[in-house]
């Protein structure tokens, strides 16, 4: 297996100036991003109650200082945006809550990606938004496999709900509308940084979960 942290080094200058910014985030983390799809154990076989909730407790792990991070950064305190409203860290701690786990004593992940600037903060954001989409089809094992639904512990894989299309199209707006010719570089290196911490975070859970 090649090593994720090795990128191909796209960059979004010269003959790729005018490529659109999620195209360049698409190329630019689709294999580490895969990696992180198998390192999540909702689909294996046996999974049970016991290993969703260790799964919930490492993503609280994650989201929690994450989001901590990004609400620091002014520049992303903006109307189109609406950052509060794409925060689940509670969703997560409320999931965690009815599973009769205490959201107060889960170790909390320390690498992680650097968030110092509008295009580091929106390149993040493009994992967080982004794992809403496949959360959909997540939520759908949890409820045929689990019975756990939006009410009984599966709302941060429900965060939107009906809505989880429309607000991705509001994001790729907004970052499209934001993102100059030339400035696409920081936002795929933000967002390959954030899956690779997070794979590295998932990795520390493979030795209890599934």
């Amino acid at each position: 297996m090649s090593n994720p942290a090795i990128h191909p080094g796209l960059r979004a200058g010269a003959d790729g100036e005018h490529r659109n910014v999620f195209d360049l985030l698409k190329e630019g983390t689709g294999d580490i991003h895969q990696l992180i799809e198998q390192r999540v154990p909702v689909f294996r076989e046996g999974f049970n109650r016991e290993d969703y909730g260790q799964l919930l407790e490492t993503f609280f792990g994650f989201w929690s200082p994450v989001e901590a991070r990004l609400s620091n950064l002014t520049s992303l305190r903006v109307p189109g945006l609406a950052l509060q409203s794409r925060f689940k860290c509670a969703l997560l701690r409320d999931d965690l809550l009815i599973l009769g786990r205490d959201p107060v004593a889960v170790r909390q992940c320390e690498k992680l990606p650097r968030l110092d600037s509008f295009l580091r903060g929106l390149g993040c954001l493009y994992v967080l938004e982004g794992s809403t989409l496949g959360a959909q089809i997540i939520s759908r094992r949890l409820k045929e496999k689990l019975q756990l639904g939006e009410r009984s512990g599966a709302s941060f894989f429900n965060a939107y709900g009906d809505l989880t299309s429309s607000r991705w199209l509001e994001f790729k707006r907004f970052v499209s509308a934001s993102v100059e010719p030339g400035q696409a570089d920081s936002v795929v290196e933000a967002a390959r940084d954030t899956f690779l911490c997070f794979y590295e975070w998932l990795g520390t859970a493979s030795a209890t979960v599934g």
